[in-house]
């Protein structure tokens, strides 16, 4: 679309997305900047892929010959916070937003909030960045059957957990999850409760959550994935004895610095996009 000389180009986010195309872009002569909030560039396979699965040395030489190629990683800058957008327009000649979808989603049940219970994506990110979770003895709970939750209950798993139960309202036959992933956690130990969902989390007098009140279900038609749904069973509740619960159903995105008025967007937070070119509704 531009031609390259001189041409400045700005890159929000520096995980996969974002490093494949600073990479290219730079190959092909532009100057790249990439804005990064978190301490590392990587995104999700920097904390939310674990290291049993990708070794952060590996990524690290990845990053590092984006980085020799000419492309400029800037972390710890937040557009909106530390750089705003309007800022970022006037200073380059295109923007290439690649924020992924960091925001967890909740269950939408009680007791969502108890000290004890964590967004997947969180959990992940603590374990891989700050090493500073530890489940030694522990009884977990994962709620999803996605990849995110997979890893989260291996992962639970390598941290001492005596015992790691993945709850998930459909049959694994239809779980989103890598089977070999699968397979590999049933290996490990992890404990898979099909046609189950969380009615709430209940706590003790500390404030932990304590139990996992939930309710069996049934499968019935078919939804326009051509996936099973599933509805609940009146009179099946029954309680999950728990010291941690991890939610990992799903992820969604966010883009602050943009104000949805100045710009096209789905029902799902995504841009609504030219199919051919990829640009948004604002040049």
């Amino acid at each position: 679309v531009y031609s390259k000389n001189g041409q400045k180009v700005a890159i929000i986010g520096a995980g996969a997305s974002g490093l494949t195309c600073g990479y290219y872009l730079a190959r092909t002569g532009y100057e790249v900047d990439i804005y990064e909030r978190e301490p590392v560039a990587g995104g999700v396979l920097a904390f939310g892929i674990p290291e049993y699965r990708l070794p952060g040395e590996v990524l690290r030489r990845e990053v590092d010959i984006i980085c020799r190629s000419g492309v400029n990683i800037l972390t710890n800058t937040e557009v909106g916070r530390d750089i705003g957008f309007k800022e970022l327009r006037t200073m380059y000649d295109a923007i290439y937003i690649a924020t992924g979808t960091q925001i967890p989603q909740k269950v939408g049940v009680p007791g969502e909030n108890l000290k004890g219970v964590l967004p997947g994506i969180n959990f992940l990110k603590d374990v891989k960045l700050y090493n500073n979770v530890d489940f030694t003895g522990r009884v977990v709970a994962v709620i999803g059957g996605g990849n995110t939750a997979i890893d989260s209950a291996r992962t639970a798993v390598r941290l001492g957990a005596a015992k790691v139960m993945l709850l998930y309202r459909r049959t694994r036959q239809i779980m989103p999850a890598y089977d070999t992933e699968i397979e590999e956690a049933l290996h490990e130990g992890v404990e898979l409760h099909e046609l189950v969902s969380p009615v709430r989390f209940v706590s003790d007098k500390r404030g932990n959550v304590a139990k996992v009140e939930c309710m069996r279900r049934q499968l019935s038609n078919f939804d326009n994935k051509g996936r099973r749904n599933t509805h609940h069973i009146e009179g099946s509740n029954f309680f999950i004895d728990v010291d941690n619960v991890i939610i990992a159903v799903s992820q969604y995105a966010d883009l602050p610095f943009v104000r949805k008025e100045e710009i096209g967007v789905t029902p799902w937070g995504t841009f609504i996009i030219d199919p051919d070119t990829q640009m948004t509704t604002m040049p």
